[in-house]
C-alpha cells in the first residue's frame, strides 16, 4: 500500500510577522524538520507544498511545489487543489496532510488512521479528534477527492473544515492534545523551548 505525506508550508506566517513558519527555530531545528522526522519512518514519500524559500524547502524533499496562480494566498486549501493536480500524489492509497507547525506528532499517526480506515472502508477521509478538539488540519484522505477540492474553493468557501465535512470525514480519536499543538507565533516557540529547559 502506497502512503504519502504533503506538508503544508505554504502559508504567509502574519502571526510570526511574515516569517517562514516552516524554517522558524525551534529546539536549534527548522520546525519542517521536526515534522518530518516524525512523519517519515510513517509514509513512503513526502512532498511539501511552500510558497517562499522553495530552495530550502527541496533540500528535505525533490517533491516541492507552490500554490497554482489561481489560488494563490487563498489559504491551506490552494495547496489541496494544487496537488489535485499532482500526477505523484494520484498515485498513492493515502495521502496524510499535515501542517509545517507540528513538531510533535504521534509515531503512530499513520497506524491510527490507518485501522479505522479499514473499519470504514466506505470513508475516503480523516481526521484527528483529541479530547480538547478536532484538528481538521491533520487528515488521512485518498487523493482522488482532492479534486473536489476546486470547485468548493471557486464556490468562495475556505475552510478545510467544511471541505472535509462535504467529504463526510470522520473523526479519528487521539489522547494528547500536545501531540497536536502547532506553533502559530514566535510566543509559541518560546513558550514550549523554555517547557523543555
Amino acid at each position: 500500500m502506497k502512503i504519502y505525506a504533503l506538508v503544508l508550508a505554504g502559508g504567509q506566517g502574519r502571526r510570526m510577522g511574515g516569517a517562514d513558519k516552516g524554517l522558524a527555530l525551534w529546539q536549534g531545528k527548522a520546525l519542517i524538520d521536526h515534522v518530518i522526522a516524525r512523519i517519515q519512518p510513517q509514509v513512503g514519500h513526502i512532498a511539501i507544498s511552500a510558497n517562499r524559500n522553495l530552495e530550502e524547502y527541496a533540500r528535505r524533499s525533490a517533491h516541492v511545489f507552490s500554490d497554482a496562480r489561481q489560488w494563490q494566498q487563498l489559504g491551506p486549501l490552494a495547496a489541496l487543489c494544487t496537488a489535485a493536480n499532482d500526477l505523484q500524489l494520484a498515485a498513492a492509497d493515502w495521502l496524510l496532510i499535515v501542517a509545517c507547525d507540528m513538531p510533535r506528532l504521534p509515531q503512530d499517526l499513520v497506524a491510527r488512521f490507518l485501522a479505522v480506515a479499514k473499519r470504514t472502508p466506505l470513508c475516503n477521509a480523516f481526521y484527528v479528534e483529541t479530547p480538547v478538539r478536532q484538528h481538521y488540519g491533520v487528515m488521512f484522505i485518498r487523493p482522488q477527492i482532492l479534486q473536489s477540492a476546486v470547485p468548493y474553493l471557486y464556490a468562495g468557501m475556505r475552510t478545510i473544515r467544511g471541505w472535509l465535512q462535504q467529504q463526510r470525514a470522520r473523526a479519528v480519536n487521539f489522547d494528547s492534545d500536545a501531540d497536536f499543538a502547532n506553533y502559530n507565533t514566535s510566543e509559541d516557540l518560546e513558550i514550549q523551548q523554555e517547557e523543555r529547559i
